[in-house]
C-alpha cells in the first residue's frame, strides 16, 4: 500500500501510529492547556509522524481566557468545539460546531488565530487542526483518506490483509468495515 503525496508526487509507504491521549506533548499558559498531537507550539512537539506537515491539538481553556495560535498564512484550519462556546476569530461557535479558515496570505507570512472564552463558569475544549491545502481531490472513509473511492477500497483490502504491519488488537477494525 502506498500513499501519493501531491508536492512532488513522491510515493511513500503507509504506517500505523497509536497515539493515546496520555502520550501527547503538553504546552501550558495561564488558563490554557494544549495537548499537542502533531506539529509544534511553544516548546512542545507532537508525536505524530506525518508525511505532510499538520498542526493538531486539543485546547482546554478556562473561563475568561484567550489563546492565540500563530499559523503560516497559506494554511487552512478548522476548530471543532467539543464543549463551551468560544469566540474563534471573533465569531461564537458552540459545542458540536466547526469553524473553518481559508489561507489568508503567502507561505511564510504568519497569521494569528484567536480563541477566547466568555464570562461563564464552563471550561471550553476545542480540537484544532491546520495545514497547507494539498490541492488534490480528497475521499475519506473511516480512518482512511485517499484521492478516490477505488483507492479507499484498496486501503481497506490492504488493511485487512495485514499490509499495514503490526496493529494493536484494540485498534483493529472488524472484518467487513
Amino acid at each position: 500500500m502506498w500513499v501519493n503525496l501531491p508536492a512532488d508526487r513522491k510515493l511513500v509507504p503507509t504506517r500505523y501510529q497509536d497515539l493515546r491521549a496520555g502520550m501527547h506533548a503538553v504546552h501550558t499558559e495561564p488558563g490554557v492547556l494544549v495537548q499537542l498531537i502533531s506539529g509544534e507550539t511553544g516548546e512542545a512537539r507532537g508525536l505524530a509522524l506525518n508525511h505532510w506537515p499538520i498542526l493538531g491539538m486539543v485546547l482546554t481553556l478556562d473561563p475568561r481566557t484567550e489563546y492565540r495560535q500563530v499559523l503560516d498564512g497559506d494554511q487552512r484550519a478548522f476548530a471543532y468545539v467539543l464543549s463551551g462556546q468560544p469566540a474563534i476569530a471573533g465569531r461564537t461557535v458552540r459545542a458540536g460546531q466547526i469553524a473553518w479558515s481559508d489561507p489568508v496570505s503567502r507561505p511564510g507570512d504568519p497569521t494569528t488565530l484567536t480563541l477566547a472564552t466568555g464570562d461563564g463558569d464552563e471550561r471550553t475544549k476545542v480540537l484544532l487542526f491546520a495545514g497547507r491545502p494539498i490541492g488534490e481531490s480528497v475521499y475519506a472513509s473511516g480512518p482512511f483518506v485517499m484521492n478516490t473511492r477505488d483507492e479507499i477500497e484498496q486501503a481497506y483490502r490492504d488493511f485487512h490483509s495485514g499490509k499495514f504491519g503490526s496493529i494493536p488488537r484494540h485498534t483493529r477494525l472488524p472484518a467487513g468495515a
